[in-house]
């Protein structure tokens, strides 16, 4: 054959030699890149096994270009190459995919368990207000509060998995909290003065059933004013107690609420009490003074202190804390629906608190 016949032939066939050893660059580059958000999307090497393969492949493929590259380009032959580079394709798109989810997954489990945690951080916290000698488990509560803040921070800097390690961490603290309070409330409604609390309450409820009229139970560990009526439960309102929430009222400036049985005096309305209502109670009624004298005889109450008065069920409450001078206190809306059920003379009985086997 003529050498300008070979030269014409081997130029002719060149662009299909060329054609067929291209290096599958694109296919490269589209696995990197994929490779890349699935490495943003918290990948690692204990991911999923497609990315295991995905980062395989692309090894093998970006290896088997280079080996070609180096040798003379009518020998190079990218077949190999192209196979590995379309496989690594496929498995780190899917690579991709799948952390993307598992992403997603664990920002939406982030995001509800944090929910979770707040609003059990707050069922815990109203409850703790409850406790007596209740300082420890709020500093518990304070630090489950300190924790669901760097929960929240990890979920804006989208670690969700460590906003998820908080949460969990978050839930055990609050988790033992619980515990605590639950010990508490068993100690406190199993203590001495139970069997008193019971007593006041079947008489209460006793007196309302035969009367048929209204009866007031005030139960200060749980927080709430329980309206009775013919010897069942009526109504129910959260209240707010005086500062030294669970303990019982024994001399003036103590900030106690009392414990006893009592009588609604006077009904003071709008104008007549610096609480917007007011149900006067007839405290210190014969066995508050003689608890009183007692406790001075004894030198627990100095001579020169007096036993206090002017103890209400008034409004302004609802504050979600005790802050009373040793007074009741109720949301301005609840008291004004409480002053018209009851009347002068209602039976109004305040109780540490009221034991699981009386039922009004």
């Amino acid at each position: 054959m003529p050498g300008k016949t070979r030269l014409g032939l081997v130029l002719a066939l060149l662009p299909a030699a060329l054609s067929c050893t291209r290096p599958p660059h694109a296919d490269l580059e589209a696995g990197t890149a994929a490779m890349k958000r699935a490495a943003e999307s918290g990948w690692t090497e204990d991911g999923p096994a497609v990315c295991a393969s995905a980062q395989g492949l692309l090894l093998h493929a970006q290896a088997e270009v280079r080996l070609q590259s180096k040798r003379w380009f009518l020998a190079r032959d990218y077949d190999e190459a192209i196979r590995l580079a379309r496989g690594a394709r496929a498995d780190a798109e899917s690579c991709a995919e799948h952390t993307e989810l598992i992403k997603e997954r664990t920002r939406r489990r982030a995001e509800a368990g944090l929910r979770s945690l707040e609003q059990r951080i707050a069922a815990a916290t109203a409850l703790a207000r409850q406790v007596p000698d209740g300082e420890t488990i709020k500093s518990d509560l304070l630090q489950a509060e300190i924790t669901l803040g760097e929960g929240r921070a990890s979920l804006e800097r989208g670690q969700y998995e460590r906003a998820d390690e908080t949460m969990a961490r978050g839930m055990r603290q609050v988790a033992g909290a619980l515990a605590d309070i639950r010990a508490a409330f068993d100690a406190f409604a199993t203590g001495p003065r139970r069997s008193t609390w019971r007593r006041w309450a079947l008489q209460t409820i006793d007196e309302s059933r035969r009367s048929g009229g209204p009866a007031i139970l005030v139960d200060k560990l749980r927080r709430r004013l329980y309206l009775l009526r013919g010897g069942e439960v009526e109504m129910s309102y959260p209240v707010d107690l005086g500062i030294a929430g669970t303990d019982d009222k024994t001399q003036a400036g103590d900030e106690a609420t009392p414990e006893g049985r009592y009588r609604i005096t006077e009904v003071r309305g709008p104008g007549q009490t610096r609480y917007y209502r007011a149900l006067m109670l007839d405290y210190p009624n014969d066995e508050d003074r003689a608890n009183f004298r007692r406790l001075q005889r004894t030198g627990r109450i100095p001579t020169r202190r007096g036993i206090g008065s002017n103890i209400e069920i008034h409004g302004k409450g609802g504050r979600g804390q005790d802050w009373t001078q040793g007074c009741v206190a109720l949301d301005n809306d609840d008291i004004d629906d409480l002053v018209p059920r009851v009347r002068v003379g209602t039976s109004v009985t305040i109780a540490g608190t009221i034991p699981d086997d009386v039922t009004p």
